[in-house]
């Protein structure tokens, strides 16, 4: 079909890995990751009933409700409350469990996490020169299989939101591939096509495939669990250190892609020194607006914060790699003084290693804290709120996740609350906050459907994927030599 990439039209490609059966039928031939079993690919449209647990809804101003029921049909939250009737439901134990809503990451290069802890502090391995040189060499194949893993870590660390800031897209089957993974894999997720980091600051994006892709989107969007942005560049660049000006006729043309269509827009501003004033360029010719995320602000100055704040545009923050990359510290007290809608990052696995996204959350709590002098100036619930509810809102998703709340989707995690690591009992957002670890999530859902129960992925073979990276971080590595 003319302007149609779907997936069958990834038949063909010479890929390293084994074929799986779920692949070839398919048509995808992509990766021995399969479902375990077809009650995973039925649990969305099951019923349940989460018995007796601790929940924190992330609601503003919502208490800490104990005893309570969750019931969660159809992939939606249909009541929270006392002794809920609902005898055809599955009944899941969650005694002395907290319940809350899934994490929401908003910011991630998530093809980077095929990469992980391969950059190290040497000038030809740092993790710009060994992501742009290892970068050219994937497949797309390679880009499912590092969606899957990322989504893997993820599940495991109870994220139920990622925001896949793609800017390794080196076709339009790369592009499809990523897209294939996030599905695969279950996850809600916005994805944001950008350019390649090899792309020339003179080079517009993929345009035509940009709205290829959007035209046919109900192809790939999961029936609304995964949704689609721009991973824009913005109106100033970074090259070789220096900054450098975007023609205005390339960055005019990428934010059209985009805005033309009421889509949401992603941009990297201000987190190098070359960078500095990149905010206050994006307001001086008012293209800031609730449709932008500014990712990283880290030496964003008063007038452009505010200037953000005027806008409604929201921050994404990753003081993990902002710190280890040398990028600087974020102004997260100024920030959150002015008003600016926060969300949290995982950015990249290559700098930050396991995708923990509640060490971000803790990291911004103290980064506030002691921006303001104030052991009470961010709470730890004020912090679990940037990583829930503020997030889902930074990614216009506030009406679909990100508080427990009837009529919004099922996306929650559960977590045991009798590991000794936990004791003694606590504030429940400043137990999870300071002390969860993933042993402790004992069940993940995304839609109403259960991606982990005990420990187990229900979705992804652990075992298969760790084979196929092994497989392919070799290759990469091997073929760059």
């Amino acid at each position: 079909m003319p302007g149609r990439f779907p997936r069958g039209e990834l038949i063909g490609l010479k890929l390293p890995f084994r074929f799986s059966r779920r692949a070839v039928l398919a048509g995808a031939g992509v990766s021995a990751i399969v479902p375990m079993g077809a009650v995973a690919a039925r649990s969305a449209t099951e019923e349940y009933l989460i018995r007796d647990a601790t929940v924190l809804t992330m609601a503003p101003g919502s208490a800490t409700l104990a005893g309570q029921d969750v019931h969660v049909r159809g992939g939606v939250i249909v009541a929270i409350g006392e002794n809920i009737d609902a005898p055809s439901a599955k009944r899941i134990n969650a005694r002395g469990s907290i319940v809350l809503p899934g994490l929401v990451d908003t910011h991630w290069h998530l093809w980077t996490t095929l990469l992980r802890n391969l950059a190290d502090n040497s000038a030809e391995n740092g993790y710009f020169a060994m992501t742009g040189r290892l970068g050219q060499h994937f497949t797309p194949a390679d880009m499912r299989l590092a969606a899957m893993l990322a989504a893997a870590d993820a599940i495991d660390h109870g994220i139920t939101t990622v925001h896949d800031w793609c800017h390794n897209i080196r076709s339009p089957a790369h592009a499809r591939a990523a897209l294939t993974g996030l599905d695969d894999a279950g996850l809600r997720a916005r994805f944001s096509y950008g350019a390649t980091r090899e792309t020339g600051f003179d080079q517009p994006l993929d345009g035509k495939d940009f709205a290829r892709l959007h035209d046919r989107w109900s192809d790939w969007s999961a029936g609304g669990r995964i949704t689609l942005g721009l991973g824009w560049r913005g109106v100033m660049a970074t090259v070789d250190g220096r900054p450098a000006a975007v023609p205005e006729a390339v960055w005019r043309a990428d934010l059209a892609l985009a805005r033309d269509r009421g889509l949401p827009v992603s941009v990297h501003a201000n987190n190098t020194a070359a960078n500095r004033g990149h905010i206050r360029q994006l307001a001086d010719l008012g293209l800031l607006g609730r449709d932008m995320q500014i990712v990283h602000a880290v030496n964003a100055e008063a007038d452009e914060i505010a200037a953000i704040a005027g806008s409604g545009a929201s921050v994404s923050l990753a003081p993990s790699s902002e710190l280890t990359v040398g990028f600087g510290v974020p102004p997260v007290a100024a920030l959150r003084g002015a008003g600016v809608l926060l969300g949290a990052s995982i950015d990249t696995p290559a700098l930050v290693g396991a995708s923990d996204l509640l060490r971000e959350l803790r990291t911004i709590q103290g980064l506030a804290n002691a921006q303001a002098g104030d052991e009470m100036a961010m709470t730890p619930l004020d912090a679990l709120a940037i990583g829930t509810r503020e997030g889902a809102a930074s990614l216009g998703l506030g009406d679909i996740t990100g508080t427990l709340t009837p009529g919004k989707r099922a996306d929650l995690i559960v977590v045991r609350s009798d590991a000794l690591s936990l004791q003694p009992q606590a504030d429940p957002a400043t137990t999870i906050l300071r002390s969860v670890r993933p042993s402790d999530i004992r069940l993940v859902m995304v839609d109403g459907a259960i991606l982990k129960q005990d420990g187990q992925l229900t979705r992804i073979d652990r075992a298969a994927l760790a084979s196929d990276v092994a497989e392919a971080s070799a290759r990469l590595v091997r073929d760059v030599r």
